[in-house]
């Protein structure tokens, strides 16, 4: 290679990883897999798009000389990427999963390639070339049609939090068995092949014959010896990179060995991913170590390598495209009806029947393996190439979209709605992002509610962001382990205090939004969660904390802990919004619920005629601090005169171990999603605070979409938000 073709390499590289990436993420925002965007990329550099734009430079930078050193580094990550998905298919799956699984993953294999092969009989005649044999290109179509993408489903399981109901256990299973299935089908296919090929009989019964020895060799020599290499890992505890190039090795010797016999390479690496032990430390520890660099780098380069001779630019008439929206349709009618239609049989309802069809309808990188294949061999020609390319994309992507439609969030995260009457008088949320956070939130949380004894609750909430990693690879499903390492310091400290405690943890693609879901849910009376740590801004109450501080239907509190340890001297700086009343009110609880000193702090500029003023924020004091439905609170009430109210707090903060303060311009506390303006108080008061706002139901936020029953609850209780505890 001349330094000219290596130059020319590396900008294709660059070029393709950057903008996979970046459509990757942009696709992830839409709540689509984030192989979409990487899809979508390969079509977006091909003569599609990019070649059609900007010809010129597409023929520079994708010159026809250079693909040749992609097509090579395509079919490296393909290999590697199935020996990925070998790895990820546990037989601990296809326990009592019983007969529905079977049923489903036969019926959704059957159907579509049923009717993928009656399509070829229409499809032949007008867009094959005639020197392809008609059972190899019918075989090849029906394959496409019935193969289930087995890494994108368990990333949509995940990520929608299906992965531990029912639904998406059995759709799980029938994936791993659709996969599974579904190579040795294209085995059979490319024997098939050779056969219409021009090879005789004998050599393809020599070739079954062979590969049946070989994968013997692989079950019952190859997985022992792999054993062992797993018995030396656990006594290394750790993976050497010794160990990590014997099984690169191994890899590599199992693809040329299909590949030698005519079966192809994919099939070899397939098979040693299948092979491997599962469920282990040793196999998760490998994936982890090949799997970014398959994924992010090599994977990339074979959808743009797909993507360059996708020619959507052949579909040039009205014909073309109806035969592009007859392929969807089939594609469609398969594999959503025929598993839909094998699940109601089993005796599921209509609507876990048709979210399971949607699943199994997902296609992704699966399919363009499969119709790479048949290009190659020269049994797929480039329009139909070009055709069922749209079908991968148009399955995949709609599958998120209907399962919305069809299996709702509030279905997929089960009704947390609580009988009527028997909700706690005081529930406080703690949104957890922070292990370290929890403890200090509990300790808080226990003086609003008041022990023990008191009727109220924390609902303790870790929201996952969606993991890099399939959660299903080598069946380790750590990740779904509902009460995870982020809410442990919280239980053990609600534990020691005896203060109730519901743990909820799923993944979340909008942790905003959703933890405004669950306080519309579980009627929280309060949010109290960390403040946002930014990056690149200043404010401390943008990201996250912004939009919870406008969208949340409740109070929220943010606490900034500045080595909090107890909370026995509170100073409550008051100006009268009602964000301060609001401080008010958690200061006098915290003082009824414990041996507290508070202290109310009331700053007026230096001028005459503030004594209505400083008489009605007395009367506010007194009305709360001695509430005739409630036990009197000791509290300290002081009037500082003074143009600057922050200079004040920041002076007299030192003294107290905790201060509660309203968000206010005034104090120079306003959330901002990109706070560039540090705020000052927040900034150099050395007491840990607790910033809070008041939820007011008349204001006009972005308020987002809410379950149907979450939507009826905030109905219901916010026209009553002056019957709220705190008020």
């Amino acid at each position: 290679m001349h330094g000219s073709e290596l130059l020319t390499l590396f900008a294709q590289i660059g070029l393709i990883v950057a903008l996979s990436r970046f459509l990757g993420w942009t696709f992830s925002r839409l709540q689509q897999p984030l192989v979409m965007g990487e899809m979508i990329a390969g079509i977006l550099l091909g003569p599609s798009v990019f070649g059609w734009l900007f010809p010129n430079a597409a023929a520079a930078v994708f010159a026809p000389a250079s693909i040749g050193y992609l097509n090579i580094l395509s079919q490296v990550g393909v290999v590697f990427f199935l020996f990925l998905v070998g790895l990820e298919l546990n037989p601990n799956l296809l326990r009592n999963r019983g007969r529905a699984a079977i049923v489903i993953s036969n019926m959704s294999i059957i159907a579509p390639f049923a009717l993928g092969f009656g399509l070829t009989y229409y499809l032949y005649p007008r867009l094959f070339d005639r020197s392809t044999h008609f059972g190899s290109a019918a075989l090849f179509i029906g394959a496409a049609m019935s193969i289930t993408a087995f890494p994108v489903l368990a990333r949509i399981l995940t990520e929608r939090n299906l992965s531990r109901t029912r639904l998406g256990a059995i759709t799980i299973t029938c994936a791993a068995v659709n996969d599974a299935t579904a190579w040795w089908i294209l085995a059979f296919i490319i024997a098939y092949a050779q056969i219409s090929g021009g090879h005789g009989v004998p050599h393809v019964v020599w070739l079954v014959c062979i590969g049946t020895v070989y994968v013997l060799l692989m079950f019952f020599v190859v997985r022992p010896f792999l054993r062992r290499l797993e018995v030396i890992y656990d006594r290394q505890n750790h993976l050497s990179q010794n160990l990590v190039s014997l099984i690169f090795l191994l890899i590599l010797a199992s693809a040329y060995t299909t590949e030698a016999l005519g079966i192809h390479a994919l099939f070899g690496a397939f098979l040693m991913g299948a092979v491997m032990p599962k469920g282990t430390q040793f196999v998760r520890h490998l994936s982890e170590k090949l799997e970014d660099f398959v994924v992010v780098f090599l994977l990339p380069i074979f959808f743009a390598y797909t993507g360059l001779h996708t020619r959507l630019g052949l579909l040039n008439n009205g014909g073309l495209w109806f035969d592009t929206a007859l392929i969807v349709f089939v594609a469609f009618a398969g594999k959503i009806g025929g598993a839909t239609f094998a699940a109601r049989i089993c005796g599921m309802e209509w609507r876990e029947s048709t979210a399971i069809g949607i699943l199994m309808n997902t296609r992704g990188l699966m399919e363009l393996v499969i119709l790479n294949l048949g290009r190659d061999m020269g049994i797929i020609p480039d329009k139909v190439f070009a055709m069922m390319v749209l079908m991968a994309l148009i399955t995949t992507a709609m599958t998120t979209p209907l399962l919305n439609w069809v299996y709702p969030r509030h279905l997929r995260l089960g009704s947390r709605t609580e009988p009527a009457g028997s909700a706690p008088a005081f529930t406080v949320l703690i949104p957890v992002s922070l292990p370290k956070s929890g403890a200090p939130l509990v300790q808080l949380a226990d003086m609003f509610i008041g022990g023990p004894d008191a009727s109220g609750k924390v609902v303790a909430l870790h929201l996952r962001r969606p993991a890099d990693h399939p959660t299903y690879r080598s069946g380790l499903d750590e990740a779904e382990n509902q009460f995870d390492e982020s809410l442990a310091p919280l239980l053990a400290q609600a534990r020691n205090r005896g203060l109730p405690v519901e743990p909820v943890s799923f993944i979340s693609r909008d942790v905003a939004a959703d933890i405004s879901r669950i306080t519309a849910s579980e009627h929280v009376n309060l949010v109290l969660m960390g403040f946002h740590k930014p990056v690149f801004s200043r404010g401390i109450l943008g990201g996250t904390v912004h939009r919870v501080l406008n969208i949340c239907p409740a109070d929220v509190a943010i606490f900034v802990d500045r080595g909090f340890r107890q909370a026995r001297k509170i100073l409550v700086p008051y100006l009268g919004s009602v964000h301060d009343r609001l401080a008010l009110n958690l200061a006098a609880k915290m003082a009824r619920n414990s041996d507290a000193l508070v202290t109310v702090l009331h700053i007026v500029p230096p001028i005459r005629g503030d004594a209505s003023r400083t008489l009605d924020a007395k009367g506010n004091v007194d009305r709360v601090f001695n509430d005739p439905g409630a036990d009197s609170a000791p509290v300290t009430f002081r009037v500082v005169a003074d143009p600057s109210p922050v200079g004040v707090v920041l002076h007299q903060a030192p003294q107290f171990d905790l201060v509660i303060i309203g968000v206010a311009e005034e104090w120079g506390l306003e959330s901002h999603l990109f706070g560039w303006r540090a705020e000052r108080i927040a900034r150099d008061c050395p007491t840990s605070m607790l910033i809070v706002r008041k939820y007011r139901a008349s204001k006009t936020i972005e308020t987002p979409p809410l379950p149907e029953t979450a939507t009826a609850q905030a109905t219901e209780t916010q026209p009553a938000a002056q019957n709220n505890p705190l008020l």
